[in-house]
């Protein structure tokens, strides 16, 4: 009887049933993780576009966790149809206090005004934080291309 006590004990304590209350540092789960929301500090705004696509790029504070985050862009042509959707990966350095998004959107029509908001999530695709205000581009006509963003020197 003895042994079989032991044994018992020795499995509940590799299972992890004798600490239920245990919470691992690096759970990032909803359920377990305190809520924690990013704030837009610049932007979206309209970094370059062709006559078939473009890209939005924003900034925003207080990121926090895994280093993985998704960029996401609802986009359509009616104010009330934002029904499409572009996500692209961005990767955050924990040394900066910001990150940078950027998410290219494709198959755009020449000469067509893009109305737009943007919203950043985490790895398990959980929203960060509130998404931003509409905003609005028209893509240039065929074979031409805006750039309004230049990268500092």
């Amino acid at each position: 009887m003895k042994k079989l006590v032991f044994v018992t004990v020795v499995f509940a304590a590799a299972c992890g049933l004798s600490t239920p209350n245990r919470l691992i540092a690096d759970d990032q789960s909803p359920g377990n993780a305190t809520a924690h929301r990013v704030h837009i500090t610049e932007g979206p705004q309209l970094e370059s576009a062709t006559d078939n696509s473009a890209i939005i790029r924003w900034t925003a504070d207080r990121v926090k966790g895994t280093s993985l985050r998704y960029g996401v862009v609802h986009y359509g042509t009616d104010l009330h149809g934002l029904s499409q959707t572009a996500k692209s990966p961005n990767r955050w350095n924990g040394a900066l206090p910001a990150m940078i998004y950027r998410v290219q959107i494709n198959h755009l029509k020449p000469e067509t005004t893009c109305i737009y908001r943007v919203e950043s999530v985490d790895a398990k695709d959980i929203s960060e934080g509130p998404e931003s205000a509409v905003s609005q581009f028209t893509t240039p006509a065929a074979g031409e291309r805006i750039v309004n963003f230049t990268q500092p020197e």
